[in-house]
């Protein structure tokens, strides 16, 4: 089911191999009247082995049932495509697996995350760059055969010992991949707490992966890299530190600054991403992305008419 931009949240993520935190978020889902939701794929216990389990896939099925709304699909977060060559064939199989798994469940577009390298191999970056190039080409392939787009977003990695692509060099990546069922998905949060580890300037990164993207995960923080002890999760919340999946406005990104600022690819898709225990704050955060969108186009508006 194709759709024409839209407001929706990711199914907040958690280990949820029996499907009750999604049949719970879907129903909320449908009480707030989102366009779309994000399935976790890789949060559902789906695939073994890099196979996927039909049995599971029948009982997900049977836990989404009928829904008003489209859906993407977010594949799994350890598939890292700059990984070294002897490792790519697992992560390839993990991620064709996703990929048949969403095209079963009717997704329309599955998120990718790009890669990254240990900052000790930043010599062979390059090399790495072009396997995840071929390797993105490949997948980009395989979804359009099950029907749906690739969507390849901006990470994070707090481990300083390892390298990620910034937003401006994803952008370039995907301009180099040059294949049309490829594009971006923007992770502000991602971005900022990247451009801050790597002194890097946040709107302009943002801005160029942002030309690229219909796909944009929306969630706060406060673009803090800074590694501290901490003894218990909220704690890092209480010293803001890291990426965080905060609700919206708990953080101090600025988002109206951006949406005056940044050029989306047409019918953007605005998703909340929040932690699972922040379930409670997607009604607020449904309406804040309503708001954000609506300030994007009053933008592109004014912007036209000038």
């Amino acid at each position: 089911m194709a759709i024409s931009g839209g407001i929706g949240f990711a199914s907040a993520a958690c280990e949820d191999p029996d499907f009750e935190a999604l049949r719970r978020n879907l129903d909320l889902a449908e009480e707030l009247g989102v366009d779309v939701v994000e399935l976790p794929l890789f949060a559902l216990d789906i695939i073994a082995g890099g196979r996927v389990l039909p049995d599971q896939m029948k009982r997900l099925a049977l836990a989404i049932g009928t829904r008003p709304f489209a859906f993407t699909a977010h594949g799994p977060v350890g598939v890292n495509m700059m990984d070294a060559p002897d490792l790519l064939a697992r992560h390839r199989i993990v991620a064709e697996a996703a990929i048949a798994a969403a095209s079963e469940l009717g997704v329309f577009r599955i998120v990718l995350h790009t890669g990254h390298i240990a900052r000790a191999d930043e010599g062979r970056i390059e090399a790495a760059y072009a396997r995840q190039r071929d390797a993105f080409r490949a997948l980009a392939d395989v979804a359009e055969r099950g029907g749906m787009s690739l969507a390849i977003e901006n990470i994070y990695v707090p481990d300083r010992g390892r390298i990620a692509p910034l937003p401006s060099q994803i952008a370039r990546e995907i301009a180099a991949i040059a294949h049309p069922n490829v594009t971006g998905c923007l992770d502000f949060a991602h971005a900022a707490l990247a451009c801050a580890a790597e002194g890097a300037d946040f709107p302009a990164e943002a801005k160029a992966l942002a030309a690229i993207s219909a796909h944009l995960h929306l969630h706060d923080c406060f673009a803090d890299p800074a590694d501290m002890a901490i003894f218990v999760p909220s704690e890092r919340v209480a010293y803001g530190l890291g990426d965080l999946h905060l609700p919206l406005g708990w953080g101090k990104l600025p988002w109206h600054n951006l949406m005056d600022e940044l050029n989306f690819l047409p019918d953007a898709l605005f998703l909340l991403e929040l932690s699972a225990q922040y379930r409670f704050a997607l009604p607020d955060g449904v309406v804040r992305a309503r708001a954000l969108a609506a300030a994007y186009e009053r933008a592109q508006k004014q912007r036209a008419e000038a």
